[in-house]
């Protein structure tokens, strides 16, 4: 897809559409820059009759996604990691401001990978972008959402190969400058509004799970938000990672007949 413009905010029109519908990359971060442009942004979604988010964030707390987090019975850290990579593990997450990793003994390395990426966001403020997005709308008494199911979720995560996330997890252990030098740009590229750059990103990191977690989701989100948007106004927020690419949310929507337009936001 060739992008004319770099943006995270985007406008989506169609004939079949009563009114504008609004897309919305995200960034899953605990960071007051990403919240910088919050007012900027919480004046297209009150021109909206509804807002929904990859999954309802209520859902998202469930037992069953909660469990979906766990190691598998047989999985701890202390048995799928060296006693030289359990140290190392350690360190890292001392360097990071943690100072004891053992809360952490029965969560899937998928989850530890992400918390390791949030760290290294420098997290301060007390709640993710979503979240407040969500209660925003909600506090409007706007009608909430997911675009996904948790069922959706949960068959995903179930179905991943988590010998796979261990070899990712010491793969990161071994080499984690590399993968700080990584995160280090992130910030940059999101409040920069390079939806290409996040989009590589995560389809790099995401390695063989790319198709199951970019490509295959990509359809259903744009699909549904074609679908709602013939129904009412919605703005739809959605990670960053899933807007660009040839089966980006926004070239699929523009495949479905839609314009897209990009809407300029100001960060500090």
């Amino acid at each position: 897809m060739k992008q004319k413009k770099n943006s995270l905010l985007w406008e989506i029109k169609s004939e079949l559409y009563p009114s504008n519908t609004y897309l919305f990359g995200t960034m899953h971060v605990k960071s007051n820059r990403v919240f910088s442009a919050f007012d900027q942004i919480s004046k297209y979604i009150a021109s909206c009759d509804s807002f929904c988010v990859e999954i309802d964030l209520v859902d998202a707390q469930s037992t069953a996604m909660q469990n979906a987090l766990l190691a598998g019975p047989d999985q701890s850290l202390t048995n799928i990691l060296s006693q030289k990579e359990y140290t190392k593990l350690a360190s890292i997450f001392q360097s990071l401001g943690v100072l004891d990793i053992h809360p952490f003994q029965k969560l899937r390395p998928m989850h530890l990978i992400n918390l390791l990426s949030s760290l290294l966001m420098k997290e301060d403020t007390h709640e993710i972008l979503d979240l407040s997005l969500y209660r925003y709308a909600k506090g409007r008494g706007m009608r909430t959402f997911g675009i996904e199911t948790q069922k959706e979720h949960l068959t995903i995560l179930n179905n991943m190969d988590r010998d796979a996330e261990v070899k990712n997890l010491k793969r990161i252990i071994r080499n984690f400058p590399a993968f700080a030098k990584q995160h280090a740009k992130l910030l940059d590229y999101y409040t920069q509004g390079r939806i290409d750059k996040l989009y590589l990103h995560g389809k790099k990191s995401l390695g063989k799970w790319r198709k199951v977690l970019l490509k295959d989701r990509n359809y259903i989100i744009s699909s549904r938000l074609h679908d709602i948007a013939k129904q009412e106004a919605v703005f739809c927020a959605i990670g960053a990672g899933h807007l660009y690419g040839k089966y980006g949310v926004l070239r699929l929507l523009k495949l479905n007949g839609a314009t897209i337009r990009p809407i300029s936001l100001n960060y500090f």
